[in-house]
């Protein structure tokens, strides 16, 4: 196994630790104590650590643990039944309750948002809509229906979204990209 921005020793010692030893948090406690054990009494984001006591400890690490579930749940693993209940109840904003506070890309909300320009331009272009991989009905249905906001289809987007600009830059050539599409690639990426 390799990673690119990691020491490879480190990388192969990581994987051949004991499961055992990386089923809990004990062997990234260890480390932070003897790195610097005053680390520890700082809570992480998830409510393990810190020098609240037991209790205060449990509570804050159930309460934390649910709200990082939460934020997945209510992003990219929102199931299809509850995207139409936030969509019925979107006037309330309960997206504020849960995103931002574990991660910072929040691509559900995004693709119906910010990006839904692009993600219209781009897959329901007639090229788009016309390659051999993909049904042109259910393709509109995924964009029309993640974008009205009552389906959750980030994922799928994601997918459709690199498997058409693979084929625009590496198949098509990045001559054809279009020009709105093109502005957008990095220099670096055109010229290459």
């Amino acid at each position: 196994m390799r990673s690119p921005f990691l020491d490879n020793d480190l990388v192969r010692t990581a994987y051949r630790a004991p499961r055992s030893t990386l089923a809990g948090n004990e062997a990234s406690i260890r480390l932070i104590a003897d790195g610097n054990r005053d680390l520890l009494r700082i809570p992480t984001d998830r409510g393990l650590l810190g020098e609240r006591g037991r209790l205060i400890e449990t509570a804050s690490h159930a309460f934390l643990e649910f709200l990082f579930r939460a934020e997945y749940a209510y992003d990219m693993g929102m199931p299809q039944w509850l995207a139409r209940v936030d969509h019925a109840l979107r006037s309330f904003h309960f997206e504020r309750l849960f995103l931002g506070r574990h991660k910072i890309s929040h691509f559900r909300i995004w693709y119906q948002d910010r990006l839904s320009s692009y993600v219209q331009e781009v897959l329901l272009d007639p090229r788009s809509l016309s390659r051999p991989y993909v049904d042109r009905r259910q393709l509109e249905a995924v964009v029309h229906g993640h974008l009205k906001g009552d389906r959750n289809y980030t994922n799928e987007i994601h997918q459709l979204l690199t498997l058409e600009l693979i084929h625009r830059l590496f198949v098509d050539g990045p001559e054809k990209l279009g020009s709105g599409i093109r502005d957008r690639v990095p220099a670096t990426a055109s010229a290459n």
